[in-house]
């Protein structure tokens, strides 16, 4: 009885939380990806202009990313991401006028309530009506459904427009990545249950100390083959092969065929489509997935002068474009003089076609705005713009994203985009990984009957 082989489609946080988690249960694993680096839309590089290594976007990860923080631990790295002791939240608004959620160590979702009753810049009134939603969570007769939007739900629960800046929309941007006139309140309320009415250790947050690509991909990758697997980088795939309603394996751009009847494919959705054969892309799942569509994210980082947030690694704006300021050097650690600042514009449809000059001025605009004790001055300047950053979590479309186990047989899908049950996020990706691998890696009937490793050949 031999081990399975189960041929892996992707580098990213889906594709190599899949492959050790195959190999924990007995696998043995090829990964194909299509860069030569790795990390998906979770990755990074040395940039010139910034003298440093900057990531395509910066992550918050929370305490109840479960599998997250299981595939940090098999490859030692969980420390390299710092998570808060309690939730704490700073919010500035216009004027540099501070508003701090601050969560004492009381059990769930107490800690939320006293949190939310302690919150600067909130009156009685608003605070009120922001504790009964907190403490209505966990008994809400009517839980809303996929087709309700969070700002119908919001009006439902009574939130105040005060409230609503401070706390709910900063917490939709950020895990939704959708305006919440549009964004689905089922998916909210996935991510309240998991942070909020668990334990008050899976509402804090988490920030890596490192660029995201340190953080897990060169670990994933020697795990891998110090396991007996095979990695092949900068190749992607072009072809899925099926035969008989079974895949039968992969085909790559450089003319590599790999042999495989159990294979992961941790693509985007665009990506799975191209690469199916023509007659499965009009099944009814695969053309759910065809009608998907994406929310984009810019990023910018500047390197200053001198940093704004006072010693925060982070803070929230209100009623700003952009959302979030993280002082990526203090962050990491390091001792620059000039600090370096990374900026998220969450579902920035409004801004994909605006140049980098503009963008500049948009972040120097807002920094004044909001920080008008502290001048900031640019000394460098990069915006990432990231169109297809996740899927659009609009009302309405979860029941367009598949199940990890595919019509295909032998085929399963990871990314944060499949039906997970939460948003796409890093924590999706990861659940969606482990769950393809325990279908992947699992005997069938009678003990391991697929012998050999993927077999790879040259087509002529």
């Amino acid at each position: 009885m031999s081990a399975p082989s189960v041929l892996v489609v992707g580098g990213g946080f889906a594709g190599l939380s899949a492959a050790i988690r195959a190999i924990e249960l007995g696998a043995r694993v090829t990964l194909v990806e299509a860069t030569r680096h790795g990390g998906g839309r979770a990755r990074s590089f040395e940039d010139r202009t910034l003298g440093c290594t900057i990531d395509n976007g910066q992550h918050l990860m929370m305490g109840c990313y479960h599998h997250t923080r299981a595939f940090l631990r098999a490859l030692d790295a969980e420390n390299l991401v710092d998570f808060q002791r309690d939730l704490t939240v700073s919010m500035v608004r216009p004027g540099g006028n501070p508003s701090r959620l601050r969560c004492p160590a009381l059990p769930a979702p107490w800690h939320l309530g006293a949190g939310l009753l302690g919150m600067r810049g909130l009156g009685w009134r608003h605070k009120a009506v922001a504790l009964r939603a907190g403490l209505l969570l966990a008994s809400e007769v009517r839980r809303p459904d996929d087709t309700e939007t969070c700002d119908a739900w919001l009006r439902r629960m009574g939130q105040t427009a005060a409230v609503r800046a401070q706390f709910w929309e900063p917490l939709i941007w950020a895990t939704l990545n959708e305006d919440p006139l549009v964004a689905s309140a089922a998916m909210l309320l996935a991510v309240l249950e998991r942070a909020f009415l668990g334990t008050r250790d899976d509402s804090t947050l988490g920030v890596p100390r490192r660029p995201l690509s340190e953080l897990y991909v060169p670990r994933a990758l020697e795990r891998i083959e110090a396991a007996g697997g095979s990695v092949h980088l900068g190749d992607p795939v072009r072809r899925l092969h099926v035969e008989d309603g079974r895949v039968a394996g992969v085909t790559t751009r450089g003319g590599r065929r790999f042999d495989a009847g159990r294979v992961i494919a941790a693509l985007p959705p665009h990506a799975l489509l191209e690469i199916l054969p023509d007659d499965w892309r009009v099944h009814p799942e695969f053309a759910d997935v065809a009608r998907l569509t994406y929310a984009p994210i810019v990023n910018l980082w500047a390197r200053v002068r001198r940093s704004p947030l006072d010693g925060q690694p982070f803070v929230g704006l209100v009623h700003s474009p952009i959302h979030w300021v993280f002082d990526r050097t203090r962050i990491e650690g390091r001792d620059d003089d000039e600090p370096v600042l990374s900026c998220t514009i969450s579902g920035a449809y409004g801004f994909l076609r605006d140049t980098a000059k503009s963008l500049q001025d948009l972040f120097v605009a807002e920094m004044r705005r909001f920080f008008p004790k502290v001048p900031v001055e640019v000394v460098a300047f990069k915006a990432i713009k990231e169109k297809r950053a996740t899927i659009s979590h609009a009302a309405g479309t979860y029941g367009l994203r598949p199940t990890v186990a595919s019509p295909i047989a032998g085929l399963f899908l990871a990314g944060d985009w499949v039906r997970t049950g939460i948003p796409a996020t890093i924590e999706s990706a990861c659940q969606s990984g482990h769950e393809a691998a325990a279908l992947a890696a699992r005997p069938a009937a009678g003990g391991w009957q697929d012998g050999p490793r993927p077999r790879i050949r040259a087509v002529p």
